[in-house]
């Protein structure tokens, strides 16, 4: 299904902080009682093959996540009940600045999220994903190793914030997150969501549209 219907709509991007357990050991993370969130803006969103990143990133990292694709208007959603406000699934990069790193601006940059296709019938909490950079796999994991599943972000989030028809939510990478370079050539696989490739260029200036 196409995704350019529903990002058309995207009012926000909600990210998760380290949510795969594998990922969380790895960094020395406590398993917290609630999910740490993030936003990134639309603008980051791409379904380009070639991405241009700014100058002003020295620094990123490349990590594929599934991404959660919200169908309708939604509040104070009950966890039995988030699935039936999502629209579909679909694999994403969450590229993240290393340089310049702070809370404003490591996920604010353009085209920093690369996105598939769309896929509706799917178990969101049985879904492999892998990133393969340069024709080598460098991330792999199983989305039921997710410490808050999709439909305890969904509820969590929409009890905070109403959720929006296109809104998405990026629901975690696993372990060992790629710290990426200009020229870099990514693959995002999954048998349940399918594929996507795009390689990393310098920006030039040119703006460049969904």
């Amino acid at each position: 299904m196409m995704i350019h219907n529903w990002i058309r709509e995207t009012h926000k991007i909600i990210g998760v902080g380290p949510n795969f357990k594998a990922f969380r050991e790895q960094r020395g993370i406590a398993h917290n009682e609630f999910p740490q969130l993030f936003l990134k803006s639309p603008e980051s969103l791409s379904v380009e093959t070639n991405i241009y990143l700014s100058k002003q990133l020295t620094e990123f990292f490349c990590e594929v996540e599934m991404a959660v694709i919200i169908g309708e208007d939604a509040q104070n959603v009950v966890e039995e009940e988030a699935l039936s406000i999502v629209a579909g699934y679909a694999l994403a990069n969450d590229i993240t600045a290393g340089a310049p790193f702070d809370k404003g601006r490591s996920k604010l940059f353009n085209q920093t999220t690369p996105i598939s296709e769309l896929v509706k019938k799917v178990d969101p909490q049985n879904v492999y994903l892998e990133m393969w950079v340069n024709g080598e796999c460098i991330q792999k994991d199983h989305t039921s190793q997710l410490l808050f599943s999709p439909q305890r972000l969904i509820s969590y989030i929409s009890h905070m914030a109403t959720l929006r028809k296109g809104d998405i939510i990026l629901t975690g990478t696993p372990a060992n997150p790629w710290k990426g370079a200009i020229g870099d050539e990514i693959e995002l696989k999954s048998p349940e969501l399918g594929s996507m490739k795009h390689k990393i260029h310098s920006d030039t200036g040119t703006r460049r549209l969904l």
